[in-house]
């Protein structure tokens, strides 16, 4: 069943409504009319199966039915902290955090990263990726958007890791350490850190101040990646090691 976003405020009101190009392709490309079912979710982690009552050109009105908690989360909420790449890189590696169920995308500006953005280019960017994430939404199935963090220095997040159970750093000067053998047991782990790093990589003072701060060193093997290919390389070990990629026991 189709999927559509909706705020938690608008869903709960007495005439649920949705406008914008959403209609258009309820009406001319699914065809749908009053009687007709679809799921809304509101980006917090609940969906909704809600009908359609009537539609206008601009507008479709619903009726919701029930109220449906997700079951597409994983387990563990891992943040990344992602460097950020040039041109267009970083609008994929949003969309494909989004569809992997990454908790949390602090931007991160690291010594190698080229690209230098203005204020009101921050802003557009914050603006295209918070829908780009909701559009992955529809076609994954998720029904939270992930948290997206300020731009931040390495020094900024590297001070708040002790908020996390565990805090990696991908750096590919070190092949024979690899996630699955850091230390606890991983149904302890609930929290995830993991920075990575730009095109060129983290410089070694970059990696000497989070070892610093007791990030674990880990590498995806003895190929080097490109930066976007790195960070959906990074995201699927972690939620295999951690979350529910690979049948990792639920958290109590």
């Amino acid at each position: 069943m189709r999927r559509f976003f909706l705020d938690t405020e608008k869903i709960l009101s007495e005439r649920p409504t949705l406008t914008g190009p959403d209609v258009k392709h309820i009406q001319k490309v699914l065809r749908l009319k009053a009687g007709d079912e679809i799921f809304l979710f509101d980006g917090k982690g609940s969906e909704y199966r809600a009908r359609i009552t009537a539609g206008t050109p601009k507008a479709i009105t619903l009726s919701v039915i029930e109220r449906i908690p997700s079951i597409s989360e994983p387990p563990v909420q891992i943040t990344i902290a992602q460097a950020l790449l040039k041109a267009r890189k970083m609008d994929h590696i949003v969309r494909w955090m989004t569809e992997l169920g990454i908790y949390a995308l602090i931007p991160l500006m690291a010594e190698r990263s080229v690209p230098r953005p203005r204020p009101k280019q921050w802003a557009e960017k914050e603006q295209r990726w918070k829908s780009i994430a909701r559009e992955s939404l529809k076609q994954c199935g998720r029904s939270q958007i992930p948290h997206l963090g300020p731009l931040s220095s390495l020094k900024e997040i590297v001070g708040k890791s002790q908020a996390y159970d565990l805090s990696i750093i991908f750096h590919q000067d070190n092949p024979g350490l690899k996630p699955q053998s850091c230390p606890g047991d991983a149904r302890d782990v609930r929290n995830v850190l993991a920075l990575i790093g730009p095109e060129g990589g983290f410089t070694h003072e970059e990696v000497r101040l989070a070892t610093e701060y007791g990030f674990v060193r880990a590498s995806l093997g003895p190929r080097i990646l490109k930066a976007d290919t790195a960070a959906v390389a990074a995201c699927a070990v972690l939620q295999y090691a951690f979350g529910d990629l690979g049948g990792a026991p639920k958290k109590p």
